[in-house]
């Protein structure tokens, strides 16, 4: 498997840090991977994610949204519009590049959501993946509370790879921005297969709310419910494991 660094610049010049997974054999299918709120595309769920589509024959790619690891611009632009962007922007480089008749788009949490709304917009994704999507469910309650009295919320993430940490001051707009996308109204604009992981102890993103984005999904569709797992299996080498190979299982 051959693994390549690259820059994608996004809709406003800026360049969005990816990294793409080459499998042994040319394939016209590719994998688009989608990080979580404020995660990078280093996690080890979605390296390992990436490495097992490859095997199961895409070209993968992983980035960071705008804003955010190692791609280029301000947290202020770390907006839903913004991502969506470069989703887009993602796809059409690597269109640019190769022909692919088959499009998966994927991610977890906040990636999942996102996989739904682009999809919803795109015809040329070929299938979805939403792992614990996020929605306007996520952000409710005294965290919403605060984040608006405030007009900003302070999150820390983990540096891949190193002892460092990273921290995020994210502002209300992007609280504002979020709020005009509806993922349990977008999802019934999306007409191509969809499966959704939903985890049982899961406390950040309720299996239940993933059940009713799968409800209102149009056939075909899966949903996968992965007994025993929270939001953060990312830490668990063998739930990782367990994820992909129900993934591998599930997608046509």
């Amino acid at each position: 498997m051959k693994v390549e660094k690259i820059k994608i610049p996004n809709n406003k010049g800026k360049n969005i840090a990816a990294v793409i997974h080459y499998p042994e054999i040319k394939t016209e299918q590719l994998a688009i991977i989608c990080p979580g709120y404020l995660d990078s595309k280093d996690y080890n769920h979605l390296v390992k994610l990436a490495e097992a589509l490859t095997e199961h024959g895409y070209v993968s790619v992983r980035f960071d949204p705008t804003g955010t690891g190692e791609s280029e611009g301000d947290i202020s632009e770390y907006l839903t519009s913004q991502y969506l962007e470069d989703v887009k922007s993602t796809l059409e480089y690597m269109l640019k590049v190769a022909k692919y008749s088959h499009v998966l788009l994927t991610g977890h949490s906040r990636g999942g959501m996102i996989s739904i709304l682009y999809a919803s917009r795109d015809s040329r994704i070929s299938e979805v993946v939403s792992i614990m999507p996020s929605s306007p469910k996520t952000i409710q309650g005294k965290r919403y509370d605060d984040w608006e009295t405030k007009r900003f919320a302070i999150s820390t993430r983990d540096i891949p790879n190193t002892t460092e940490k990273r921290e995020y001051r994210v502002p209300y707009t992007h609280v504002i921005d979020r709020m005009k996308f509806n993922v349990f109204e977008e999802v019934k604009n999306l007409h191509v297969p969809i499966v959704l992981v939903a985890g049982e102890l899961d406390t950040i993103v309720l299996p239940e709310h993933v059940k009713e984005i799968f409800d209102l999904a149009h056939e075909p569709k899966k949903l996968i419910l992965m007994k025993g797992f929270e939001h953060g299996y990312r830490h668990d080498p063998l739930k990782i494991s367990q994820v992909n190979e129900k993934i591998l299982e599930a997608i046509t």
